[in-house]
């Protein structure tokens, strides 16, 4: 790596891990410091981006033979090093307390969408890079894949159109990028809450009741947001009160966000017609594994008629019990009551009341058990480390090989929410493993950001089995951001969209089996795990209404693919209202828009929702090895972390799972997981 000028705002220190196993193999550390004003962190923004593009022009100047050495591996340390100098100017859009900082980052994200687009669109790169493919210097598989990606992502990002197409392409791309920020920023800082009167309180956790506001008049204001969302609409027992609430949350966003999201449509339509794709569903799944739309469409299509009876099925019980409880014959169950009845026939038919089951899950004990789950698992080794992060509470690990003491990387938990914090639950990868120029690894970075609920006056902050599932899941690809081993940025940051969920999708198992639950768990305030009789029916609840939410998933995949299949022009809250009652039980609300919070399709997973249910399919089949030879077997953890984790995106995910399991992928431990007989679709 080359040395940055000296800075006042100097983001990027490398120094040795300090661990005190240290030995000469160990990785370089990047120390980034979080403590910057906005003035700072546009001066560094701009700085990094400025010095990429002498750094880009230099490279395509020379008039070097073009090959592998001389264009390839510089391209990729220019991005790579824009991408290290920005790490913190970049994600404090989504982490940081200052609203001020905040702002600057937004910004500095629109610089940066703007220079990656105009540097993926340049024409001379492109013909640089077909140069490289055509010396054959690429050699080695990280060369080769990594020179494919460039070629594809050059292609994709209009190098080679005409200037006036690639004019307009790169302009639209830019404004899709603020789009799809404004939108990010519209629900970070919404501050949508209801208002309850104290006998509206009724089933709800006395915990929960301690941490809401109260208003002079004794009524109590309930915050609309996802650390809030189960608390309330599981336990609310006033039908008025969870209706309010459920209308109040498929507002967020406000009409703003679904003008964004209709103009960001209206722009990928016309970015895919550019590049000579009928729409951008089939652009966007041209180098997915799926391929095709259709493929998808059909895949949804087939899961959802094979579900839906069962799910009108449980929805069917549900309305018994609702009636049951009222003294009426029969009853529906409207929308703000799914969550409520499906609570309480677990509590009634499985006996699992989700408070009792709380108090076995604190917090801190919790995090310290799946930290050694995972530990055991894939042989590695967690030290807490200084909490000097971007707010408050934020706390730090490192993260060391067990078997030879060489520091892995470093790993932060940022779990309860604050006003313009990112408001769902996610792992963000802050620094990719990297092999620098002078031959040493610089360490990855990584961080799970979350939003628990806070815990009440004077006792710990108590998790859900759900929450704890969310956790494991998100560790998952934590520990993939960690132990990817490729040697270039590009190739270590994660897997194809329609495979990334899915070794976090496997690793969610784990929390369903009882020797798993049993290491978990420690009573708050007696320290006991948890008994096997309610291990045993948390168990048996497993699959409670999972007809329902698989036919939900595959609605919300099915809106996306039809949004992003329809041309420009797009009637959201219809497509979303007209899906709803055909795929699901569930009934459409008048005066909602829920696509205005739905931040799937404005981060990213635009034309891949449907990857959650896709990557299931190859999670099931990679935990059928687990199951065969043991679930905390070792042999099986350092198998999955050398052929899944460690290469990253090296080689295609079939040949990553054919590697892990000795054999090619197979759908029918998915469809059996859900009571189903396998299908031919693969």
């Amino acid at each position: 790596m080359l040395a940055r000028p000296l800075l006042a705002a100097a983001l990027l220190v490398l120094g040795a891990a300090p661990s005190a196993r240290a030995s000469p193999r160990d990785n370089v550390r990047a120390t980034l410091r979080w403590d910057i004003t906005p003035a700072q962190l546009q001066a560094s923004c701009t700085h990094e981006i400025a010095r990429a593009q002498r750094r880009l022009n230099a490279v395509i100047a020379a008039r070097a033979p073009r090959t592998t050495a001389s264009v390839l591996l510089p391209l990729e340390n220019i991005t790579a090093d824009l991408s290290d100098g920005t790490a913190v100017d970049s994600v404090l859009f989504d982490l940081s307390p200052s609203a001020q900082v905040r702002k600057a980052s937004q910004a500095c994200a629109n610089q940066l969408d703007a220079f990656q687009s105009a540097f993926s669109a340049r024409p001379d790169v492109y013909q640089a890079l077909r140069a490289v493919a055509a010396s054959r210097t690429a050699t080695a598989p990280y060369q080769t894949k990594l020179l494919e990606f460039y070629l594809v992502g050059a292609r994709r990002s209009g190098a080679a159109l005409k200037p006036a197409a690639r004019k307009q392409f790169v302009a639209l791309e830019n404004e899709l990028g603020k789009i799809e920020l404004e939108f990010a920023a519209n629900l970070q800082n919404d501050k949508t809450a209801i208002t309850i009167a104290r006998t509206q309180t009724a089933g709800l956790d006395p915990d929960f009741v301690a941490t809401l506001k109260k208003n002079a008049d004794g009524t109590l204001v309930v915050p609309v947001n996802e650390s809030t969302y189960g608390a309330f609409m599981r336990n609310e027992r006033d039908a008025a009160a969870r209706k309010a609430f459920y209308i109040a949350d498929r507002r967020r966003g406000g009409e703003q966000n679904v003008k964004l999201l209709e103009r960001a449509i209206a722009i990928r339509d016309r970015l895919a017609h550019l590049l000579g794709f009928k729409d951008w569903a089939t652009y966007r799944l041209a180098d997915k594994m799926a391929r095709d739309p259709q493929r998808v469409i059909k895949f949804l299509g087939d899961l959802d008629a094979r579900l839906l009876p069962g799910a009108r099925a449980e929805r069917a019980v549900l309305a018994r019990l609702k009636a049951a409880g009222a003294g009426r014959s029969t009853a529906r169950i409207d929308p703000w009551d799914f969550d409520f009845y499906d609570n309480a026939l677990r509590k009634t038919k499985y006996a699992v009341d989700g408070d009792e089951v709380k108090a076995y899950f604190p917090v801190e004990h919790t995090i310290e058990a799946v930290l050694g789950i995972y530990s055991h698992m894939l042989g590695v080794t967690f030290h807490r480390g200084a909490d000097d992060a971007w707010a408050p509470g934020v706390v730090h690990y490192t993260v060391s090989d067990t078997a030879t003491g060489r520091f892995i990387g470093d790993t932060y938990f940022d779990l309860y929410p604050r006003p313009g914090k990112y408001s769902h639950f996610a792992n963000f990868p802050l620094l990719a493993n990297r092999v620098l120029p002078n031959g040493k690894t610089r360490a990855p970075m990584a961080a799970i950001v979350g939003n628990w609920p806070k815990p009440a006056p004077g006792k710990p902050a108590l998790l859900t089995h759900a929450e704890v599932e969310t956790f494991f899941h998100e560790f998952g690809h934590n520990m993939a951001a960690l132990l990817a081993t490729a040697p270039y940025e590009t190739l270590s940051d994660g897997f194809r969209q329609d495979f990334i969920e899915a070794p976090s999708q496997m690793l969610e198992n784990f929390v369903w089996q009882p020797e798993i639950i049993k290491k978990l768990s420690s009573r708050w305030d007696t320290g006991a795990p948890m008994p096997q009789a309610l291990i045993r029916k948390i168990v048996a609840a497993r699959y409670v209404d999972q007809d329902s939410e698989y036919v939900g998933q595959a609605f919300l995949a099915m809106v996306d693919m039809t949004y992003h299949t329809s041309g420009p022009k797009v009637d959201t809250t219809k497509v979303w209202a007209t899906l709803l009652a055909r795929m699901t039980p569930a009934q459409f609300v008048e005066g909602t828009y829920p696509q205005a919070s739905f931040e799937h399709l404005m981060g990213g997973y635009d034309a891949g929702y449907y990857g959650y249910l896709w990557s299931r399919v190859y999670a099931q089949d990679m935990f059928t090895r687990f199951q065969r030879q043991g679930i905390e077997s070792q042999i099986v953890g350092r198998a999955y972390r050398n052929d899944i984790l460690a290469p990253a995106m090296t080689y295609e995910p079939d040949h990553e799972v054919r590697a892990f399991l000795g054999r090619p992928m197979s759908p029918d431990a998915f469809y059996a997981s859900l009571g189903l007989k396998p299908t031919a679709q693969k």
